[in-house]
């Protein structure tokens, strides 16, 4: 691989076998030997997403059972 300018950027090419496509969004990470770490960028699964909205109360329900005196507290 090879930097090239573009603009006031450097660019590397990243080759079709890595089977990534135009935009695909990467957080790039610089190592202190100078590697570069490119990290796929994953969605927000909690944007947009109203307080409590994925909360599924069914999945708690039997989670805590409680026994003797604890249930009469």
């Amino acid at each position: 691989m090879k930097l090239r300018k573009q603009g006031n950027s450097l660019t590397i090419t990243i080759p079709a076998s890595f089977h990534k496509k135009e935009g695909d969004e990467f957080l790039m990470h610089l190592e202190e030997n100078g590697s570069i770490i490119l990290i796929p960028k994953i969605p927000n699964m909690f944007e947009g997403k109203e307080d409590f909205s994925m909360y599924q109360t069914e999945e708690w329900k039997d989670l805590y059972k409680p026994t003797g005196r604890e249930w009469n507290e």
